[in-house]
């Protein structure tokens, strides 16, 4: 799924023609430099979209800190709010995100890895074959390279734990069941999945220890110490997986409006 309504790997306009011609000749002949670098700094604000996305790995799944910056981050928080706390079920908050396309909310996650600032990218319902699709995927970049994260949202109005006993909600189960299943098949279907998700192609390669998982459920007032502490269990018994509450992507949002990636 592309993240915006126009496909940003194809140069529709003269002025995007003529600012890729521009980007390539300083990229090659000088070397791009911050102060020179078009896709930060040329004064049309569409030619700078355009420029950060067509010169990236996936044109339609980039996210640039361009359209953070335009954010009335406030707002965007209290809406998001509304939605987790008043609604709280998974497909409304997930028809929010869409239908809005509100990406930087799933991308807030991105504030729980040292990944991403480098290069960063949203994949959302990004398929596993043909058994799985992924809610989000998250494909960052650092000093060591690309790094992934597959996201699980399930529901927010839900307990963590079943009340009176240390067992989770079914919400948790599931998607606890759901983050096992991906996690074996990308063990036992590596190779595929690169070459299915056009990864290969772009010469990324990302080793099974830089695969990570995030279930996104329940709030921190549906959570009581005991909870915590299963929580806690969880993560240490299922490497490079965290669950967080979806109070936490509030306050990841937070942080987007200071710093991005």
């Amino acid at each position: 799924m592309s993240l915006y309504e126009r496909d940003y790997s194809k140069v529709i306009t003269d002025e995007e023609k003529n600012a890729q011609h521009q980007y390539v000749d300083y990229k090659n002949q000088l070397g791009i430099k911050l102060a020179n670098d078009l896709r930060f700094n040329h004064p049309n604000v569409e030619c700078r979209k355009f420029l950060e996305r067509y010169n990236s790995l996936f044109p339609n799944n980039k996210l640039d800190i361009n359209s953070l910056k335009i954010l009335d981050f406030p707002k965007e928080i209290e809406d998001y709010k509304y939605i987790i706390y008043k609604l709280g079920d998974e497909r409304a908050i997930q028809s929010y995100i869409k239908t809005n396309r509100k990406w930087f909310i799933p991308a807030s996650i991105f504030k729980d890895y040292n990944f991403g600032h480098h290069d960063a990218y949203l994949f959302p319902e990004m398929m596993l074959g043909a058994e799985y699709k992924v809610d989000y995927a998250l494909l960052g970049q650092n000093s060591d390279g690309y790094s992934m994260v597959f996201v699980e949202f399930e529901n927010a109005n839900t307990k963590f734990l079943i009340d009176s006993y240390n067992s989770e909600s079914e919400s948790v189960r599931k998607g606890i069941a759901q983050i096992r299943d991906w996690k074996q098949w990308i063990e036992n279907h590596r190779d595929y999945f690169f070459q299915s998700s056009g990864l290969k192609d772009k010469k990324v390669d990302i080793p099974i220890t830089r695969f990570f998982y995030c279930l996104v459920v329940s709030t921190r007032k549906k959570m009581d110490e005991r909870a915590r502490e299963v929580r806690s269990r969880i993560c240490y018994e299922m490497s490079n997986t965290k669950i967080i509450t979806f109070d936490r992507l509030a306050d990841n949002i937070c942080k987007f409006e200071h710093s991005y990636y």
